[in-house]
Parts: C-alpha cells; structure tokens; sequence
C-alpha cells in the first residue's frame, strides 16, 4: 500500500459481529473479505446506545474515545472508569464480556485489534500544541487524527481532521504536523510480531 490519506468518508462500513452497529473498517489485514477474519484490524465505530460488544475470542483490543460523550465499559461484571475523549486508550480482551452504556449521546470510538499470541499492537494517544515533527518506526502501520491540521511526510502534504487516517507506512519515517486550531490529538499505532523477546500484548496495548 502506497503512502496516503485515507478520508474518514472512504473508509468501508460493516455491521457490527453482533449486528447491534456499524463499524468503518479503516484497514486489516489480511483485507478484509467480509467473513470478519483477521490478524490486525483498525477500525471506527459510531455508537449511538448502550449495549454489549461482539466477542473476538483470542483478539486483544484496545478502545479511544474521538468524539462524543464517551461510555462506560463494564468488562467481566467489572466496571471501569468513564472512557471520555480525554482518556487514555483503554486496553481488553476480545475474549471478554463487555457492556457499553452511553454518557450521552453519540460516541466515535478507535478500535485496534490483534490476534494474541501472533501479534502485538500499541496505540498512543498524542497531543500536538504547536508545529512540531514526530519520529514514526518501521512498526507504525496507521496514525489516526482528531483534529485538524496539515501534515507533511515526505512528498505528502495534506489537511486532516476527524477520522482521517495516514496509512500505508512501512518504514522509519518523520510527520511534520501544524495544528490547525489550538492544538492536534492524533493516535500512532503500531503493531509488531511476536517473537522471544516481545512483552506480553497487555503490557503494551
């Protein structure tokens, strides 16, 4: 995949595994073919009432919050801090029982999933203030913003905002980012391989 930005109004929609939502799958991969199965999946989901979350049996997940009133997550009979905008990604098990109850209104949430054992992925939340460059690593395959601004990364310069994504990296590679307003939240995620030395997928989701 070449290096681009994908829009927020591109990205595939799909119900949810339970059929309770929609979900825009933003990339996995494999790609996806409709049949839900994957090793990594990064996705935006709207969710506009309270209910349960599909089980992914052997995926760890992690959850940000990008707009909205956010929720809380009960997970296991366990509730959990109010996940709000301004919370840090939360990490779970795909293997979990999760309830959502909604704050308010409707929530925009980024959803990162990948298959324990195999894979393991990070997703960090960033706050930019003023024009600076961030330094990616060859592990970085997606960085989702929330707000708007230009970026720059090698010949690509572009206007962003809410949803959009930078996708198609594959290597070590320095994002130039001037806000637009009085500052820019985005999200890098990256995703490695298991091997020997790698942490456990809890220690870095």
């Amino acid at each position: 995949m070449s290096l681009r930005i994908q829009r927020f109004g591109e990205q595939l929609k799909m119900p949810w595994k339970n059929g309770l939502g929609i979900t825009r799958e933003v990339i996995s991969r494999p790609a996806s073919d409709g049949s839900g199965v994957f090793d990594w999946r990064i996705s935006l989901a709207t969710v506009g009432a309270s209910g349960p979350f599909s089980i992914f049996a052997g995926i760890d997940r992690t959850i940000a919050v990008l707009q909205g009133d956010g929720m809380h997550l009960t997970v296991d009979g366990r509730q959990e801090p109010p996940l709000l905008v301004e919370s840090p990604p939360f990490a779970f098990s795909g293997d979990a029982e999760v309830q959502a109850d909604c704050l308010g209104g409707e929530t925009l949430d980024l959803n990162v999933m990948s298959r324990r054992g195999q894979l393991v992925h990070r997703m960090t939340k960033i706050v930019v203030s003023d024009a600076q460059t961030l330094s990616l690593t060859a592990d970085t395959v997606a960085v989702v913003f929330r707000d708007e601004a230009v970026v720059a990364i090698d010949s690509l310069q572009s206007d962003v905002g809410l949803g959009d994504v930078l996708v198609g990296l594959d290597r070590p590679l320095e994002l130039a980012i001037t806000p637009r307003g009085l500052g820019c939240m985005l999200y890098v995620i990256e995703v490695t391989a298991v091997s020997a030395e790698t942490p456990d997928a809890e220690q870095v989701a």
